[in-house]
């Protein structure tokens, strides 16, 4: 029996609360990532831009002083740029190895710390590579993506050339930027389970390569309707909660040492809150993806 949306989100939940554990420890690999970058990125702006008062007011919300201080700094743009290249490319290799762990807990579901510890390491080792070809198998996927986004990119400067009031700039974005949005998300589901069958069918499927994974994948998704609207409920989530941490801390005086706590620990819960919904989202996945029928085994032809 195909489970529905509510069985999804339901067994999601569940799963999450079951791994408590393991969704604080994929946090704290999140900040460390995060903040290993921010910290770079900051010390190389406080070298080039520290001895400059227009800095100081740049920082403080001065958008004319951050246009000046900017405009002279190519050297440090094309620094920072990298520093961010440099940070996503190994975010995405630390995600195929954390991606394998969170699935394989989710598939083989051990008890107690211990197990699941070894079960997250073993299964992030085991599927490392897989992962690996499988992005650059899905590289093709994201074409259309990057396409729609250079597209709405020249719609947005266009608009926004004479755009004078909020409405003329918020509108021309979401029109920019909402097809190749719809288009990550959906080459993104596409290879979530992609990785769930890859996950579910290594043990008795050796011969369920990327490529193979990624074609069923595809197909499954555009059968099954509620894999996408599964997804689209966690985007909700995700942008809800982001607009009401925006909605919390604009306008609010956060002066001193204990506002600027405060806010850090509002930010924060936020970051845990919505990864703990991808998390049950993954959970939901492998759910789905259990009810699949198993690829047919391809016999080998004997020689002679």
């Amino acid at each position: 029996m195909i489970p529905g949306l509510g069985a999804l989100i339901r067994g999601g939940v569940r799963a999450v609360s079951q791994y408590t554990g393991m969704l604080l420890a994929l946090f704290v690999v999140h900040v460390l990532v995060a903040w290993g970058a921010g910290v770079i990125i900051a010390q190389i702006l406080a070298e080039a831009f520290a001895h400059r008062p227009l800095f100081d007011d740049a920082v403080d919300g001065d958008l004319i002083a951050l246009v000046e201080v900017l405009a002279s700094a190519d050297a440090v743009i094309f620094s920072v740029r990298w520093v961010a290249i440099g940070a996503v490319i190994a975010w995405a290799m630390i995600g195929w190895f954390l991606a394998g762990g969170v699935l394989a807990v989710f598939t083989e579901r051990p008890r107690g710390r211990t197990e699941t510890a070894r079960c997250f390491g073993a299964g992030g080792a085991n599927h490392f590579l897989v992962f690996a070809r499988l992005a650059l198998v899905t590289t093709l996927y994201h074409l259309p993506v990057f396409f729609l986004f250079f597209l709405g990119l020249d719609h947005i400067a266009a608009k926004l050339e004479h755009a004078l009031t909020t409405r003329e700039l918020v509108v021309p974005l979401l029109v920019g930027l909402l097809p190749a949005a719809i288009a990550h998300v959906i080459v993104s589901t596409v290879i979530d389970y992609a990785r769930a069958e890859i996950a579910l069918r290594r043990p008795t499927h050796e011969s369920l390569g990327a490529t193979r994974a990624a074609l069923r994948a595809t197909g499954y998704v555009f059968r099954r309707p509620v894999a996408l609207l599964h997804v689209g409920v966690y985007w909700l989530f995700f942008f809800g909660v982001t607009l009401a941490f925006m909605w919390l801390a604009h306008g609010r005086a956060m002066l001193g040492f204990g506002g600027a706590m405060a806010l850090l620990a509002l930010r924060q819960g936020i970051a845990l809150l919505r990864l703990g919904a991808r998390v049950a989202v993954i959970a939901g996945q492998v759910e789905l993806t259990a009810t699949r029928p198993p690829p047919p085994r391809e016999v080998p032809v004997a020689e002679g």
